[in-house]
């Protein structure tokens, strides 16, 4: 009995033992900030922008990189304590926000415009679909019911005198759109580079550039989570300079940063193509608060916000979703 007790002893000394051993070299190895972003995604090239120019080490700051398929994602590794901050669109950050209580606040601008409505080449050439009316009956691919380019979309449509009920949407991930496309379904709309890359290939042409549809509108920002903005805001504000200093270079050394653009994308074969996509992108951190009210607002008419979470004041949940104060202390 006394050894059958020796040993249970033994064995809860070295389980706790090791549990504290654990807990310590996850404590001393956690980086100082872990961040999302979207994988391939052109309207994030600051953040790679600051990686390839060692402006995190240059800091003194660790960190760790995390990449994402898309902002729903993004905004779900928030929930589930994966990173701290992150690089993502407007449109998810701001429906988990609400839907689901996740809490995040942006804090700078990414870029503006950067998306297309793309229509199969061979339909354009016909003359088959050489206007956003033309697409009555057709199906189109988008991101998401939740993103900037469904959004766009809309837009787009009620320009051209139709409704989101005109057409079918298909959600499918931007890498497969332009493979994609069919008589059905002849169109899609996505961010760069995979709108200029389906045209490079001969695959699709732009029918609207975002920029035509609503100029100078938000798409991706840079946000944390409350919890480490509250537990560490040096570190947020480090890497907001950093972003900011990345954003300035790339309108300063746009040639620089189509080549960094291509290597990070893996598109040295169409070096062409990443400076069509690089073209058509603002690279701008400063937050547009209307755009993202507007984004809201279209949020609240499609019924994809749950009517129980919709904020009562509007203007004071904006006020607390976004905080401008670390880019204007840059």
């Amino acid at each position: 009995m006394d050894r059958n007790r020796a040993i249970a002893a033994a064995i809860v000394i070295i389980v706790v033992s090791s549990g504290i051993i654990v807990a310590a070299w996850t404590a001393i190895n956690r980086p100082d900030v872990r961040i999302g972003y979207l994988e391939k995604d052109l309207h994030q090239l600051a953040f790679r922008v600051a990686l390839v120019n060692g402006w995190f080490e240059e800091e003194g700051i660790s960190v760790e990189l995390k990449v994402y398929g898309n902002g729903a994602l993004e905004m779900d590794a928030f929930l589930g304590d994966e990173i701290d901050m992150g690089y993502l669109g407007a449109a998810p950050a701001l429906t988990k926000r609400i839907n689901q209580d996740i809490m995040v606040t942006i804090l700078a601008a990414v870029n503006l415009e950067g998306s297309a409505i793309m229509v199969r080449k061979a339909d354009y050439d016909d003359g088959t679909i050489t206007h956003v009316a033309n697409l009555t009956g057709k199906s189109v691919h988008i991101p998401g019911p939740s993103t900037v380019q469904a959004f766009l979309l809309r837009l787009a449509l009620n320009q051209s005198g139709l409704s989101p009920s005109d057409i079918t949407t298909l959600t499918t991930l931007p890498s497969f759109m332009a493979e994609s496309l069919s008589a059905a379904e002849p169109a899609f709309v996505a961010w760069e580079p995979f709108n200029a890359r389906a045209e490079y290939d001969g695959l699709a042409v732009p029918l609207v550039l975002s920029g035509e549809i609503w100029p100078r509108h938000p798409c991706c920002v840079v946000a944390s989570s409350n919890s480490f903005l509250a537990s560490s805001p040096d570190i947020v504000q480090t890497v907001i300079d950093i972003h900011v200093r990345a954003e300035e270079w790339i309108v300063a050394n746009p040639i620089a940063a189509i080549q960094i653009a291509s290597e990070w994308l893996e598109m040295e074969d169409a070096v062409s193509a990443v400076e069509t996509a690089f073209n058509r992108i603002i690279f701008d951190y400063s937050v547009n608060r209307t755009g993202i009210e507007m984004y809201l607002s279209y949020l609240i008419d499609q019924d994809i916000l749950l009517p129980h979470k919709i904020p009562l004041d509007i203007e004071a949940f904006l006020g607390s979703f976004i905080n401008t104060t670390f880019v204007e202390s840059t």
